[in-house]
């Protein structure tokens, strides 16, 4: 699963894993965790079953026993990660507080995977990218099966968006980011790039369509004719 490159695809379309995956990296470089991506589904999966208990401030000790040390610490605080993406608060539940007693726990280990964490996240944010708010509790751990599916909505999107945009259609262009962004948020933000393409190049033929007309005649010498490339042979340029 870790050299899975569909699977990495997949997983950077989540702008969270996209804003860790450098620390994510370094991580498994200094410590040999675990690869990114099967981090990421490590604690997705903790994150769904802790979402179906009645107790999950109980059930979370239990989840990562089958992982190395640093391995644990390294899921514990991308679920952590994930729970406060979800609500964007600092107020309290029994489940944050249980998280953060079992992260504190490893004092030294949590300190680097915290350190590395806002590192990575800041250079995300230096760089104009930003986390998109998702409740992880609902999303689908990614899978091979998931990914082609996915990979095929993609594939559409693309189509759709290049569609669109070579048509030079305002309109189609707004009614599309309209649907598409609708279908992105409810599938999880799977096709968000796609969405900020449609919108940046859709801003730039709104843009461009306000342009001033730059009018420009050329007369050739000693004549009354003008020039090719003249306005008034019908040749209009944009300033």
């Amino acid at each position: 699963m870790s050299n899975n490159i569909d699977l990495l695809t997949i997983c950077l379309e989540d702008s969270l894993f996209a804003a860790l995956y450098d620390a994510l990296c370094n991580l498994e470089t200094k410590w040999h965790t675990s690869s990114p991506v099967d981090m990421w589904i490590e604690a997705l999966s903790a994150r769904q079953k802790l979402s179906k208990s009645r107790r999950p401030d109980l059930l979370l000790r239990q989840l990562f026993v089958g992982l190395n040390p640093n391995e644990a610490v390294v899921a514990k605080a991308i679920l952590m990660w994930t729970l406060f993406n979800a609500d964007r608060s600092t107020g309290k539940s029994p489940l944050k507080d249980a998280l953060a007693r079992m992260l504190l726990e490893h004092h030294e280990t949590w300190n680097v995977v915290y350190s590395e964490f806002r590192k990575s996240e800041s250079r995300n944010e230096q760089m104009g990218y930003e986390i998109t708010q998702t409740d992880y509790s609902k999303n689908a751990v990614p899978t091979k099966v998931q990914c082609q599916e996915i990979s095929q909505n993609c594939n559409l999107a693309h189509e759709m968006v290049s569609y669109a945009l070579e048509s030079h259609n305002l309109q189609m262009c707004y009614a599309l980011y309209y649907i598409l962004s609708h279908i992105d948020y409810q599938e999880g933000h799977t096709c968000e790039n796609e969405v900020r393409r449609l919108a940046n190049q859709t801003n730039e033929m709104e843009k461009a369509n306000h342009e001033p007309r730059k009018v420009e005649n050329i007369f050739q010498k000693d004549s009354c004719n003008f020039e090719p490339g003249s306005t008034l042979n019908g040749d209009v340029l944009k300033q």
